[in-house]
């Protein structure tokens, strides 16, 4: 008796509330979404309202057993539930059959679960599990190398399954290796590349380098920032550079192509910086380097994107971008979905009377674009709402996870801050068209009992662990 008193008084409540309150909204939402007067029973399972409900009852269930078990079972099992969940995802693609073009999904009578979705818990639990061994230091080659393989493997296979948004989740785990002592240069480098793949989609190849050249002159003057007279001659000498590499081109009686545009402007920069500059010369050499394998990446970007990304990823990015503008193809699900959203004001329509969502104008508003009815049935102010609840979720997990000493649940908590932090961020983003739409669902609130019980499991490991502190 004194044990369970003690579990109930250790229990983070706080974060159970949100939990609850998240829950019971995402099931107020979906009722709406395919509430028809016909079929108005709660419990009636045809509908998924009704299985939500099931499906509610059953995370709340197996919440109650996972805070039951002792802690050294989550340690014991993440190794041996790795490995099942990537054999789970290797059946998927001999057995699974075809959801919206992803094929990620397995039947088991009129159940359908989606493996994908536990297999970022075990991904979760497994990298838990082998950071927290003795003697783990992340700058280590051979624990790069491990950390690789556990999450290079699942994301290879969820790509086979063509379900690229759960493969993008995984890309959350960076936030939790950067709280494990990977370097913030590698985030930074990867935000670099996704701002330059934009840059190249949107701009042409001269303007692409004129960006580069710029940033590349900025670049050097913070790395000089300490003389900062010599950073003013340094920006001159790129300046002169680049208006002698213009005149070149635009006088000389054969047209120069742009790669060799390039190597005029180096050629120029270097010869007047090593006539006028002094010091400091291998960092003008990194700047060099920085600056090509830049425009290499732009150039590379162009076939990336035609002969790499599949066409309805191009025509969602083009459609993001205002490249292309097709609101009754790849746009329509986005386009509707913002004037729900709009249609909202600041108080909303009231529940049951979104006219978007009474006559079906946006597609999969139960899953993907559940977000959208709370903006049109409750307005600007319940979308605040919502988000103030799941930012509310985020700071407390960030609580949870800086007051643990035991490395293994301090770890799993950063990567459960990581994977929601992700789901709530993109799919906010992409249904009032931030961002292309990727196809992952609101944790807690979009229909799927997959997602709800494997962030409900996510949840209670965390809050378990957190009771041992």
């Amino acid at each position: 008796m004194n044990r369970q008193k003690t579990i109930f008084q250790m229990l983070d409540w706080k974060t159970i509330a949100v939990y609850i309150i998240l829950v019971f909204i995402g099931w107020v939402c979906i009722y709406s979404s395919v509430y028809k007067v016909e079929s108005s029973n709660i419990l009636d399972m045809s509908q998924r309202y009704g299985m939500q409900l099931m499906w509610i009852g059953i995370a709340f269930v197996i919440a109650i057993f996972v805070l039951c078990l002792d802690i050294k079972v989550f340690i014991g099992l993440s190794m041996p539930l790795y490995m099942f969940m990537l054999l789970l995802l290797i059946f998927v693609l001999v057995a699974g059959y075809e959801v919206n073009g992803s094929k990620s999904w397995l039947a088991i009578g009129f159940i359908r679960i989606q493996p994908v979705e536990f297999m970022k818990v075990a991904t979760a639990m497994m990298v838990s599990y082998v950071i927290s061994e003795y003697g783990f230091k992340i700058s280590s080659l051979t624990n790069i190398i491990k950390l690789l393989i556990i999450f290079t493997i699942p994301i290879g296979l969820i790509l086979m399954q063509k379900d690229t948004g759960s493969a993008l989740v995984f890309s959350s785990f960076l936030i939790m290796l950067y709280r494990a002592g990977m370097s913030g240069w590698i985030i930074i480098g990867l935000m670099y590349l996704s701002i330059l793949f934009v840059v190249s989609l949107l701009c042409s190849t001269f303007e692409t380098v004129c960006i580069l050249l710029l940033v590349s002159v900025v670049i050097y003057i913070i790395l000089n920032f300490d003389i900062f007279w010599k950073s003013i001659k340094i920006v001159f000498t790129f300046f002169i550079g680049f208006i002698i590499a213009l005149f070149i081109r635009n006088e000389a009686d054969i047209k120069l192509e742009t790669h060799y545009f390039i190597l005029i402007y180096f050629a120029a920069a270097v010869l007047l910086y090593l006539i006028f500059g002094k010091g400091r010369i291998y960092k003008l050499i990194f700047i060099a380097i920085f600056f090509l394998s830049s425009v290499f990446i732009s150039f590379s970007v162009d076939y990336v994107f035609n002969n790499v990304l599949k066409q309805h990823q191009r025509d969602r990015i083009e459609d993001m971008l205002n490249m292309k503008v097709d609101l009754q193809g790849v746009g329509y699900n986005v386009n509707q979905s913002k004037i729900a959203i709009g249609s909202g004001g600041l108080f909303g329509q009231g529940f049951l009377q979104g006219t978007q969502t009474k006559f079906n104008f946006v597609p999969e508003q139960s899953t993907d674009f559940i977000f959208c009815t709370i903006g049109e049935e409750a307005g600007f102010a319940g979308c605040m709402i919502v988000i103030c609840l799941y930012l509310f979720l985020l700071f407390r997990i960030l609580v949870i996870a800086e007051r643990q000493k035991f490395i293994f649940a301090r770890i799993f908590a950063y990567c459960v801050f990581g994977i929601l932090f992700f789901h709530f961020a993109v799919n906010i983003s992409m249904t009032i068209g931030l961002i292309p739409v990727v196809g992952i669902p609101l944790p807690f609130l979009s229909y799927g009992g997959s997602s709800l019980l494997a962030f409900t499991v996510m949840l209670f490991i965390m809050l378990k662990l957190d009771i041992k502190r």
